[in-house]
């Protein structure tokens, strides 16, 4: 299983040579096993990074993101070809039976706005959301993830706040949001799925409506971050820090994993409900952010 995510900050000359990632600049040179990589930022536009690396980057599924001139994530790099049944996938995909989508999406709301109420009880705030959880319908009919998402943002940040204004706070949580979306991204496309046929999402200009889609649950693993540094400015450090989420526990089942790992077992599972027809997620239950510690 690849571990290594990397926040590249500098001006670094990036290479690959005997599939040894190379990451070199004034003060050092690191070197990583390409196959010990699951996700690299380039946060600086002066980084420097080879067409034949971004070529063995994307053969090894290692998701690349690219920031804009405002240092925030703006694009990534994902595999074309990435798995070994792809046509029969896309068939399984597409020909998703109706209520099996609708009883998908409406359990992927329940384990986000349950998530989103354990944010608020690990902030110290009221525990307001679980009201919403009665009224949540077949394929969410009645809209209770925007309902409860009003309701939770104003818990958690205040009764002036809203996701629509220019401040640190939503740029702290758009970075983060583009961090699990790539994540997801890489897993929905490591197994076969097409990421722009959405269970929900259907913006006909949105190329990875899946991944907005099963990202929800893991969405409150970013808020939770940005609430416990609320004051912080949201500069180079803080990025970093929102980036080294996938590195944090996720519980999952019982057991404990990386976010990151716990988003590709997410996608595994949701892939094999696909499969079989039948309704065999395995959610994330958000808990105390915490550095996950290999045994």
């Amino acid at each position: 299983m690849a571990f290594y995510n990397l926040f590249v900050a500098n001006d670094a000359h990036i290479s690959v040579k005997n599939n040894q990632l190379k990451l070199k600049n004034k003060e050092k040179e690191e070197t990583y096993p390409i196959e010990d990589i699951n996700s690299i930022v380039l946060e600086n536009l002066q980084t420097n990074i080879t067409t034949y690396t971004l070529s063995k980057l994307a053969q090894s599924k290692v998701v690349v993101y690219f920031c804009d001139e405002k240092h925030l994530p703006c694009a990534y790099l994902l595999p074309y070809y990435s798995h070994f049944s792809q046509s029969k996938t896309f068939e399984t995909q597409i020909n998703l039976p109706v209520p099996l989508r609708k009883n998908l999406w409406k359990e992927i709301v329940r384990h986000k706005i349950q998530n989103q109420n354990i944010c608020l009880k690990l902030c110290g705030k009221k525990e307001m959301l679980l009201p919403y959880l009665k009224k949540l319908k077949s394929d969410d009919a009645t809209n209770m993830e925007a309902v409860s998402a009003s309701v939770y943002f104003r818990e958690l940040f205040g009764d002036k706040f809203t996701r629509e204004q220019d401040n640190s706070i939503n740029s702290a949580l758009n970075y983060g949001y583009a961090i699990i979306r790539g994540a997801v991204a890489r897993s929905i496309v490591g197994h076969g799925l097409l990421p722009f046929v959405g269970l929900k999402h259907s913006n006909t200009f949105n190329n990875y409506n899946l991944a907005d889609d099963l990202m929800e649950v893991f969405r409150p693993y970013v808020d939770l971050c940005v609430f416990e540094n609320y004051d912080l400015k949201f500069n180079l450090e803080y990025k970093a820090m929102l980036y080294n989420l996938l590195n944090s526990d996720c519980d999952m089942g019982g057991a404990k994993y990386t976010l990151s790992y716990a988003i590709e077992l997410f996608v595994q599972t949701f892939s094999l409900s696909l499969r079989e027809k039948e309704m065999l997620l395995k959610f994330p239950t958000l808990s105390k952010l915490k550095r996950h510690e290999y045994e």
